[in-house]
């Protein structure tokens, strides 16, 4: 069992997600109360901070480790690591290792600095999916691959080639757990289970806008705790010129004429949208993979 006042504990160093990018800071170990099981300590975590990238292993590196993976968690540590967990969350790293001290396995959480991924500009002619990588510091991990031709038959039409460039870049997930990305097959988050039963559940609240498939009915591709609905307008011949509209409230929508890509990436980063995401020092992905 989990302490509940431990993961708070952990929680209470993490530093406010707004604002300019704070200054690096000592990295902060905290010992794990005797008799927590090291399992269920990831899964506490990674139901708060999305599913972990596993740095080190039986001792032996998994993946190179640098600055953007998660290097500032390793640093900190002159005894020998068996095992290390990491997690990109905002401003900080969080990593939970198992260590051998004196002889005897312990288990350590650590909080380390993380700077923003961002910082060395991103190129104006990166795609969107690129941009959404660079600003959020995300290193793509193996994925089974999306069979677009089944999904869009499903569906009955084409999908937005931005769109799919950034879930077969980052799977299932939230950027600044903010906006949650619809992915086919993935439960709970199909792109295609949602446009199935949007037909009954949004037939009232996107009144006097038709739903997918009607002539240029809304399709959902992302949701949010927030209540709000990210959705292209289609219509047009071409997918990659259908807008992104936003419910923001029971009968206000915003329209946006760009496509998904462009707009998660003003998302993030343009203040003068209404969203907090874009006051955000440092973006992260949450990974639901």
């Amino acid at each position: 069992m989990v302490e509940p006042a431990f993961i708070n504990t952990v929680w209470k160093h993490l530093r406010d997600a707004f604002g300019p990018p704070p200054a690096p800071r000592p990295a902060v170990l905290l010992d794990v109360p005797d008799g927590t099981d090291f399992r269920e300590l990831v899964d506490e975590i990674s139901g708060r901070a999305g599913s972990p990238r596993t740095l080190i292993d039986d001792g032996r590196r998994i993946e190179p480790v640098d600055a953007r993976t998660g290097q500032p968690l390793v640093e900190p540590f002159s005894e020998e690591l068996l095992e290390l967990c990491a997690w990109a969350y905002w401003n900080d790293w969080i990593g939970c290792a198992r260590v051998v001290r004196a002889g005897r396995e312990q288990a350590v959480v650590v909080v380390a600095h993380r700077d923003d991924p961002a910082a060395g500009g991103v190129p104006e002619d990166a795609s969107w999916a690129e941009k959404l990588r660079l600003l959020t510091g995300w290193e793509p991990l193996p994925r089974n691959p999306v069979d677009w031709q089944a999904v869009e038959q499903a569906l009955g039409t084409r999908l937005p080639g931005d769109y799919k460039a950034i879930v077969d870049l980052f799977g299932p997930g939230s950027f600044d757990t903010y906006l949650e990305l619809l992915v086919p097959g993935v439960r709970g988050l199909d792109l295609v289970d949602w446009a199935s039963s949007d037909q009954v559940r949004a037939a009232g609240l996107w009144r006097p806008h038709p739903i997918h498939p009607e002539p240029g009915g809304l399709l959902r591709w992302g949701v949010s705790e927030q209540e709000l609905d990210f959705v292209w307008r289609t219509g047009a011949p071409d997918p990659d010129d259908w807008p992104v509209l936003v419910r923001t409230d029971f009968d206000t929508w915003e329209t946006y004429e760009c496509g998904a890509g462009e707009f998660i990436v003003r998302l993030l980063t343009d203040v003068r949208l209404p969203y907090p995401t874009g006051r955000i020092a440092a973006h992260c992905f949450l990974d639901y993979a």
